[in-house]
């Protein structure tokens, strides 16, 4: 339920009966040696409403869920919390609140000290969804007729109610971080001449990098700096019936690496290009810009979206690649969530979750939408602001709102992410070490009963007990502890590479392990125990000796779902232009099934997706049967676009099931299924461990032996696998990092199988690609 006066705002204000309301005020403590607390409980009045102070006492052994903070352990830098300010959002405060209305809710938005702070807003080059009233480029030309020189290219749409509003919010937080994204190209430079549907055509790549710098130079000369963009917006979908466009990944490497990032460098721009900017379920795309050397040196990280894997899917990433940042640069609420505390549970899943994964920022959606839920010209149409403007001058802060200020508020740009422990007791949790000193802690509980929680800094401690459903805020100041926790408290430990190059998160090479990130990895049992490992894109295992096909006569496929026409003994008929799919967006629990006819022997199983690059099984379990019927896990993991192959130690059997684990609006297709057996590979000496690489070891409690290894130069590095019985070396291309671990003991499920707070997707229509 919305917190909304029945009285226009604008009578409030002239009333005196508004002040700056719950999330204003100083965030100092009352006690300046004791802990400020903010609470939001929706079950209540409290929303970012100040607490009574609490009180340190020494560090006993902590009653209920502890929570430990170790600010010795610092990770990534915060850009800030927000939101975009949309064509909708912007004309919605423009042209529906008056001026003293309008001064007030940007104010209670962007000032930290009458409001929340917002401190970072992504913005849509031209039309997205949400606009006004049609879909717009700043270089739209008639059907038919192009502008290759950019004669015609003008930000003039933008002059009405975009910008005044960009710049206010800029005077009223001037540490505001702005970033830009483009929907669509100009309709003539693609395939389609419209803005909706089709794709970027090469021949204009050029134009379209001038494009950006037109843009960049245009919003500076307004004033309105833009730090980052992103080459595309959700590169791996196309819209039917507002812009978009398709850009698959080997086209963004060579118009970031051969055109955008040149052309930004050329003019003497500073602005920083970040790649893919879709959602979690695919790391494969971002983890390639970062891969091809001509654009990761003008892509210091990956831009984020929600609506499909989890966001552990950061931190998988980044330990792969351990120098790039991550951002998460969109996610919406909207009536898909359920009810109110169930969505406000969401957001503060991205809220804490985020930054506990890498991210620097945290991007919600359009700021502002009317109480129809638009303006929009398609696409989402259940979508919510983090306000709701009305069309009788009132203003509703949704959920959003205050989840965001429990961060944005106190968390100011720069703060270091420090470490705290994994979640507990359905308590998740997140610190940050703020610039003056200050350290924040922000904990939810998403249970359905209160919490009491034991905060643990060095050798002292506080309590506080957490309603259900309840977000706090906890703010202090005071020495560091001289040492570090100990990493069996905190649920995760960091294996250091050493310093990075500029730009590096935290500025040291670090892959943070937790049992939530070994969920996500690659897993294959071997023996009695189990093998896991990533896979960072360009990484690979090589057979240590000849592979050889088997034959498929006499193999029958069968599936859980097939499309209309789409038999599942495609899969087996050698042709690579037919396919099995599955005709609908992909869940958990579907499968594909393979019965041999009799009991084969084989070490690898063969995936092919073919030109269906999306469709891909987002996450599997593989199994094994003898009869059909009892089925035994033998591998689980992360799918991939092209051929997917699954290492296996020799296994026989003749049933085989590969079942999905994950969840994405695009179809899963295969259209070819295969095995392959490794023949004995010819004596040759034992090869010597590569002096190039970094390899660090610690153990991980109730886990296992977790073995990192970077490789700092720019060729691949062949690495021997720390585990007897699987017949592959590994391949780690240049500036990556592995993953291995072995354990005696079944392994941490993965994220898409377990229970916990997080998002979902917006709909399903809206990220299929069908």
């Amino acid at each position: 339920m919305v917190r909304r006066s029945p009285y226009p705002l604008v009578l409030l204000v002239a009333l005196g009966m508004i002040t700056a309301g719950a999330a204003t005020g100083t965030a100092e403590p009352r006690n300046p040696d004791g802990v400020a607390v903010w609470l939001t409980d929706l079950s209540t009045d409290d929303r970012l409403t100040r607490q009574a102070d609490l009180s340190w006492t020494g560090a006993a052994p902590g009653a209920g869920t502890v929570i430990t903070v170790d600010p010795t352990r610092a990770y990534q830098r915060m850009t800030g919390f927000g939101a975009s300010l949309t064509d909708s959002s912007a004309w919605v405060i423009t042209e529906k609140l008056s001026g003293t209305a309008r001064a007030k809710i940007m104010r209670e938005l962007f000032s930290a000290e009458d409001g929340i702070g917002l401190s970072v807003l992504r913005q849509p080059m031209g039309a997205s969804d949400f606009a006004v009233e049609r879909a717009y480029s700043y270089d739209d030309q008639p059907e038919g007729e192009t502008d290759p020189d950019l004669s015609e290219f003008s930000v003039d749409h933008d002059r009405d109610y975009l910008l005044p509003r960009l710049r206010e919010a800029l005077t009223l937080n001037p540490e505001l971080t702005v970033m830009a994204s483009p929907w669509s190209a100009p309709g003539w430079m693609k395939d389609s001449d419209s803005m909706i549907t089709g794709s970027l055509l090469p021949r204009y790549h050029a134009s379209y990098a001038r494009y950006f710098v037109k843009f960049l130079q245009a919003y500076a000369k307004a004033g309105v700096p833009v730090r980052y963009v992103t080459a595309q917006n959700e590169p791996l979908y196309e819209p039917a019936d507002y812009p978009g466009q398709g850009m698959p990944p080997e086209q963004a490497v060579e118009f970031i690496g051969d055109h955008l990032g040149p052309a930004i460098a050329g003019a003497g721009l500073d602005t920083e290009i970040l790649g893919y900017d879709h959602n979690w379920d695919v790391t494969d795309y971002p983890e390639a810009l970062q891969h091809d050397r001509r654009a990761a040196r003008y892509v210091p990280g990956t831009a984020w979206h929600c609506y499909g894997g989890g966001v552990p899917a950061q931190s998988v990433s980044h330990n792969n690649y351990p120098r790039a940042q991550a951002f998460l640069t969109e996610c919406s609420g909207g009536d898909w969530q359920g009810t109110e505390r169930e969505a406000f549970t969401q957001t503060m899943g991205s809220v804490i979750g985020v930054p506990r994964n890498w991210g620097q920022s945290v991007i919600l959606w359009n700021l502002a939408l009317d109480e129809r839920k638009g303006p929009y010209i398609g696409g989402c149409s259940t979508c919510r602001g983090v306000i709701t403007v009305n069309d009788d001058g009132t203003v509703d802060k949704e959920l959003e709102y205050w989840a965001l200020g429990h961060a944005s508020r106190f968390v100011r740009p720069g703060a270091a992410r420090i470490a705290s422990s994994v979640a507990a007791d359905e308590v998740i949790n997140v610190a940050f070490r703020n610039p003056d000193g200050s350290t924040v802690l922000i904990a939810h509980n998403a249970s359905g009963s209160a919490r009491s929680l034991t905060v643990r800094v060095g050798d002292r401690s506080f309590e506080h007990r957490l309603p259900a459903g309840a977000a706090a805020t906890y703010r202090w100041t005071g020495a560091v502890p001289d040492s570090p926790a100990d990493p069996d408290d905190l649920g995760s430990l960091d294996l250091d590479f050493g310093r990075g190059p500029a730009g590096t998160p935290g500025g040291r090479l670090l892959q943070t392990v937790s049992a939530e990130t070994v969920a996500e990895l690659n897993q294959v049992r071997v023996g009695d125990d189990w093998f896991a490992y990533s896979l960072p894109y360009g990484a690979a295992l090589t057979p240590t000796g000849p592979v050889e096909s088997l034959p498929r006569k006499g193999w029958r496929a069968t599936a859980s779902h097939t499309e209309q026409d789409g038999a599942a003994a495609r899969m087996l008929d050698g042709d690579q232009a037919t396919r099995w799919s599955s005709g609908a967006g992909q869940s958990p629990g579907e499968w594909v099934r393979l019965d041999f006819g009799t009991e084969r022997t084989f070490d690898q199983v063969r995936l092919s997706v073919g030109a269906n690059v999306g469709d891909y099984v987002r996450a599997y379990r593989l199994e094994t049967s003898a009869d059909g019927e009892t089925w035994t896990p033998v591998a689980r993991g992360r799918g991939s676009t092209g051929t997917m192959i699954i290492p296996l130690p020799r296994t026989t059997t003749r049933h085989l099931r590969l079942v999905s684990e994950g969840s994405s609006g695009s179809w899963w297709s295969i259209t070819e299924f295969g095995l392959a057996a490794t023949g004995e590979a010819a004596p040759a000496a034992a090869a010597a461990p590569d002096g190039r690489v970094r390899t660090r070891t610690a153990e991980l409690a109730g886990v296992g032996t977790v073995t990192g290894t970077y490789n700092p130069r720019p060729d691949p590095a062949t690495l021997t696998l720390p585990v007897p019985g699987l017949r592959y070396r590994y391949v780690l291309p240049g500036t990556a990092a592995a993953t291995f671990l072995t354990a005696d003991q079944s392994l941490p499920q993965p994220f898409s199988r377990r229970v916990a707070a997080g998002v979902t997707g917006r709909s399903g229509a809206e990220e299929s690609g069908r």
